[in-house]
């Protein structure tokens, strides 16, 4: 599942820019990516960013239940 997960992101990491997304972990239908927000250089916030990652990956992958920014 993580080879999944990792698909996913890497397809959104464009949407994310500057963004950096990087997968830690997937448990147990659970998500823990790690998000470094630039501040004010464009880019969505890390909230937004962590919203919209949940959002693609449940309904790509049905198993995921939750994603967590560590």
């Amino acid at each position: 599942m993580r080879d999944r997960v990792q698909k996913v992101i890497d397809r959104l990491r464009p949407a994310f820019d500057p963004t950096e997304v990087i997968l830690l972990s997937v448990k147990d239908g659970i998500v823990r990516v790690q998000v470094f927000a630039p501040g004010c250089h464009g880019g969505p916030p890390k909230e937004a960013t962590v919203a919209i990652l949940e959002e693609e990956l449940k309904e790509e992958i049905p198993e995921i239940k939750e994603v967590v920014a560590d």
